[in-house]
């Protein structure tokens, strides 16, 4: 593999200006920010803090199965949070920002730090002392159309020493910010490409759900360590139409859906002697049940799908420093996931037969796992080590299998840091993506793709990815970093026809690459005449391409999205206790590809918002916000071929506008101590 890293010298010229970090120098490859770092932005939440720190990019939860794959690069007391229902984000935002005592950033590694797989991580430590706090957080959003979208927020934390028990309850509408009145356009063609016709609707489409929450969590000294539960209780129903205008023709799009989720977790993290011990269960149950249905004269299709899952996780790590340069720790996961789904399409009443229309999946996953952290050098740091992967999946749909997998996952990575301002990464990894088990079973889009069968055939890509990174601060809050990223994929997973059928399923289509350039640029701008002031810009650019198994020609791949470009510039004031910001995103667009179809989804910028935060008291914020001043244009646009796409010809167009509505936020929160 020919990896390029001409970025790390178009990056070193940047390096040569004489600088500072804004926290404590760094000790063991470990920044420390103190609370005074934050004083001029007035944070209100461990959230807000984190989006100050120069040069870190926050990475949320996911959602893989499994413990390993879904760490975000936060964690909390020197620990990950242990569940996975409740994202990262909220509880960071959970956290006062009082009750913050510091915030280190490792980057790169340090012996007895566990990175979770990433390169760069921030570690937020809580303060120790009694204290009780209730905070009530109230939102509103308002929409160019008159109609609302609030949501309400209790939370309550209390420490006692080493003890913390912490509640959330919330009452949240979630709401899709690209509906509103736009366009439906429908070109047909004959064989040779000419217009035969052309038709063009008047559209409106709304989406919107409400739900609530609740979290409990309780941290104990226990056995010499430190025990902690959690409880997650999630209701998320959503509620979306499109409603196309014709006159007696007129169709009407409806998608109701609505997913419950409950998760155990307990967590203990303890030494015996020199040996650090974490032990973790976690249990977690869900139900999603979804109606999609497309109404016009003449033709009435309903697409109904259910599925209950269930999670089980058991996981063990240890970890041993044999000296203060050399830290080695080891353990494994053990994982049983399960999946129902039942499936059914209905066109006039009259049933559809879709293949894998009813799927029971199991799996059983095992994980070893080993690695070593060694500080070279006061300037060079290595961190390498070994994944091994074995799965079993037993599948009862249209046929019945079993199907087994193992994946070695080797990473190391390098890091050199010639001085406190300046650090270059190397990483070398293979990582291998996870089967979604939505994919086993059939979806639908009754309003642009159709129905999409499920796959039982699947196999999980795998990626070999070299990475270089180069990191520079100055001026005391001001960071650029580069990161480049080569990918070798295998088993790229895309859309593939099903033999014997009209539909199309996820599947894999072979080989192929995806190069990745980001750039992360925080400018205080305090040296240029804006005191406080501060612009931040995150662009990242990714060029993929796989051979398409229709065409047989090169390609994106589909939901690649080519590049992105956000950009914001802010300002703190102290003598209004005040903080304004002006933001800019140019939004995004992606490609897909099916069998007689491609699909074209982008969001058409300007993207701009503006905000006024304003604290009068330790305890008292009031945010007020507009968004989406340029209202946005949501295009979905599908290509339809006579046959495939690589003997048909272009059928018609379809093409689905919406121009978005501006909205004003507004969001009060209240501390009582």
């Amino acid at each position: 593999m020919q990896v390029s890293f001409k970025v790390a010298a178009m990056a070193a010229l940047l390096l040569g200006a004489t600088a500072a970090f804004g926290a404590d120098a760094p000790q063991n490859g470990v920044s420390v920010y103190e609370p005074a770092f934050f004083a001029d932005a007035r944070p209100n939440t461990a959230y807000d803090m984190i989006g100050r720190l120069p040069g870190f990019s926050f990475t949320n939860t996911g959602s893989a199965r499994g413990f390993a794959g879904t760490a975000g690069n936060v964690l909390i007391d020197g620990q990950r949070p242990t569940s996975k229902s409740d994202d990262l984000a909220s509880i960071l935002t959970r956290i006062p920002a009082a009750d913050v005592e510091r915030i280190e950033v490792i980057r790169g590694g340090a012996p007895g730090i566990d990175m979770q797989g990433q390169t760069t991580i921030a570690n937020v430590i809580r303060k120790k002392g009694s204290s009780t706090q209730w905070v009530v957080d109230a939102t509103e959003n308002i929409f160019k159309d008159g109609h609302t979208v609030p949501g309400l927020t209790v939370n309550f934390t209390e420490h006692d020493g080493d003890k913390t028990f912490e509640a959330s309850a919330s009452r949240y509408n979630s709401f899709d910010d690209s509906v509103g009145d736009g366009t439906h356009t429908v070109v047909n063609y004959d064989k040779d490409g000419n217009v035969t016709s052309t038709f063009q609707q008047k559209a409106h489409t709304s989406g919107a759900g409400s739900g609530g929450g609740f979290t409990g969590a309780a941290t104990l000294p226990m056995w010499g360590g430190t025990f902690k539960a959690n409880l997650a209780l999630q209701d998320s129903p959503f509620y979306s139409t499109a409603t196309y205008f014709a006159g007696p023709n007129t169709q009407y799009l409806i998608d109701d859906s609505v997913g419950r989720n409950l998760e155990l977790g307990l967590h203990w993290n303890g030494k015996f002697g020199n040996l650090e011990d974490e032990t973790l269960v976690l249990e977690r149950v869900g139900f999603s049940k979804d109606v999609n249905s497309s109404s016009e004269p003449g033709d009435d299709e309903v697409f109904r799908s259910s599925s209950t899952t269930d999670e089980t996780i058991l996981r063990e790590t240890l970890r041993y420093p044999f000296t203060d340069k050399l830290t080695v720790e080891g353990g494994g996961e053990f994982a049983y996931n399960s999946l129902k789904g039942i499936t059914s399409f209905t066109e006039n009443t009259n049933a559809i037969p879709l293949p894998d229309a009813n799927a029971h999946v199991e799996e059983k996953r095992g994980e070893m796992f080993g690695q070593g952290t060694w500080k070279i050098t006061p300037e060079l740091m290595l961190e390498a080590g070994s994944r091994f992967e074995y799965s079993s999946i037993n599948e009862s749909s249209d046929d019945k299998q079993t199907r087994s997998f193992f994946y070695p996952k080797p990473r190391a990575v390098l890091t050199w840091s010639p001085d406190k301002d300046d650090q270059v990464r190397l990483r070398y990894e293979k990582v291998v993506g996870q089967l979604d088990f939505g994919n086993f079973i059939a979806t639908s889009n009754l309003g642009g793709s159709g129905v999409t069968s499920g796959n039982s055939q699947l196999r999980p890509d795998q990626r070999w990815q070299a990475e270089v990174s180069v990191e520079h601060h100055f001026w005391g809050k001001g960071a650029i970093v580069f990161q480049f990223i080569d990918e070798q994929i295998t088993d790229v997973v895309d859309f593939v026809p099903i033999k014997g059928t009209s539909f199309d399923a996820p599947g894999n289509i072979g080989a192929g690459q995806n190069n990745q350039f980001n750039v992360d640029f925080t400018l205080p701008l305090d040296k240029l005449g804006l005191p406080n002031g501060r612009l931040h810009t995150i662009t990242n650019v990714q060029l993929s391409s796989v051979r398409d198994p229709v065409t047989g020609t090169n390609r994106v791949i589909s939901g690649e999205r080519p590049q992105d470009f956000e950009a914001s510039l802010m300002q703190d004031i102290d003598s209004l206790k005040s903080t304004w910001k002006i933001g800019y995103y140019n939004c995004w667009d992606e490609h897909y590809f099916r069998l007689d179809q491609t699909q074209h989804r982008r969001v058409i910028p300007p993207y701009v918002y503006v905000y006024w935060e304003y604290k009068p008291t330790p305890d008292l914020s009031l945010h007020f916000e507009l968004d989406d001043l340029g209202s946005f244009v949501y295009e979905n646009e599908f290509f339809n071929y006579q046959g495939d796409r690589n003997t048909g010809y272009l059928l018609f167009t379809d093409d689905r506008a919406i121009k978005s509505q501006p909205r004003v936020f507004f969001e009060i929160r209240k501390t009582f101590n």
